[in-house]
């Protein structure tokens, strides 16, 4: 047993360093800019829930009076609490005393155990984590599964050209669109709880000027611009990000070049980059090419504040690593990954927009 721990602890230390070099939360693949964007302004707090605050409506105590006129206050409780619970997700490794010793000099040693730590976190996040951002829970029952960004950012009006009628969030159940359910626990309906529709506007399928109309009131009304005026404003502080699909990238591309007169001028302005709305590019994302008719329908655009919408983690469970020897193999170690986590709205009438090709229509 002493041999066991002792193997299990160089292990562990070696991943430990290992995790130092290359945390998961930046573990950089080509097409995860979505992933170390966004997740990088994870906050990590504690706590056996997550709570917020929401102001679902206006008091009506301000106006004009005349300076003998007798008050006049509207007294109603619109301030209201929403929660979530934790949700959990691990990955695992194992490895085996023999290989490790055909691999004595220190070099292969770190060598196989970066190969093992890479691949746990490649499954980890490729599997589980980076899908679930945006597909989220599948039913009431679902307690292991988070709030995805889509059913923060919720499916409102069809064929709406933009506004906050994303009251509903939507469970990845297969139905089209998905099982209306009240996110967070505050009730859905624009008559009770007017402050709590996100913005939501449906293009279509149309990838052409109307959505460049329907793009520009969205960073309008959200003032999602980028943070290129005067360094003493509050925008500085802010992160804006835009994410979409392939084809929404490629066909405003191809929209673009269509559009320009100086196109036999400058071949190359418009192959291969990346669109942007007041100076905030809208960045690929892979898990949007798929299309989900229950949860957020076609060709996604999604904006997001990340100030108010972001990965939170419970202190402690950052992608801890924890060790373990396997039962009834004696030769055979495992490690294992854990993360306890929730995507959490600070505000979820400004945290951001999704405009999509409703799966109504």
């Amino acid at each position: 047993m002493a041999l066991i721990d002792k193997a299990l602890d160089i292990s562990y230390a070696t991943l430990q360093d290992i995790r130092t070099k290359t945390p998961p939360m930046t573990y950089a693949y080509s097409t995860y800019a979505f992933w170390n964007a966004w997740w990088k302004n994870a906050v990590k707090t504690s706590g056996d829930v997550l709570e917020g605050m929401a102001v679902l409506g206006s008091e009506g105590n301000a106006r004009h009076s005349g300076h003998w006129d007798d008050d006049s206050t509207v007294k109603k409780n619109i301030t209201q609490r929403y929660r979530t619970n934790w949700v959990h997700a691990d990955g695992s490794m194992v490895w085996n005393l023999i290989e490790m010793d055909i691999n004595q000099s220190p070099n292969r040693i770190y060598d196989y155990w970066k190969t093992q730590y890479d691949a746990c976190v490649r499954d980890l996040i490729d599997d589980e984590l980076f899908p679930m951002i945006f597909t989220g829970k599948t039913s009431s029952t679902d307690e292991n599964r988070p709030i995805s960004v889509l059913q923060w950012l919720r499916l409102g009006t069809q064929s709406s050209t933009g506004g906050w009628t994303g009251y509903s969030g939507r469970y990845n159940d297969g139905s089209t669109p998905g099982t209306a359910f009240d996110v967070a626990g505050i009730a859905s309906s624009s008559s009770v709880n007017p402050g709590w529709a996100s913005y939501y506007a449906d293009h279509q399928g149309n990838i052409d000027d109307s959505l460049l109309l329907i793009l520009d009131n969205a960073t309008l009304d959200l003032n999602f611009q980028a943070p290129v005026v005067p360094e003493k404003l509050p925008l500085d502080k802010i992160s804006f990000g835009m994410y979409t699909s392939k084809n929404v990238i490629t066909k405003l591309n191809q929209f673009y070049r269509k559009s320009d007169d100086n196109m036999g001028y400058r071949p190359n302005t418009y192959n291969g980059t990346i669109p942007s709305f007041n100076s905030v590019p809208l960045v690929y994302t892979p898990p949007l090419d798929t299309a989900n008719v229950s949860v957020y329908g076609t060709d996604p655009i999604i904006g997001i504040n990340s100030n108010l919408l972001y990965p939170t983690i419970l202190k402690g469970w950052n992608f801890k690593i924890s060790k373990q020897p396997v039962t009834n193999k004696h030769n055979v170690m495992s490690l294992f990954i854990d993360l306890e986590y929730q995507i959490f709205n600070n505000d979820p009438r400004k945290s951001g927009f999704l405009i999509s090709n409703h799966p109504s229509n």
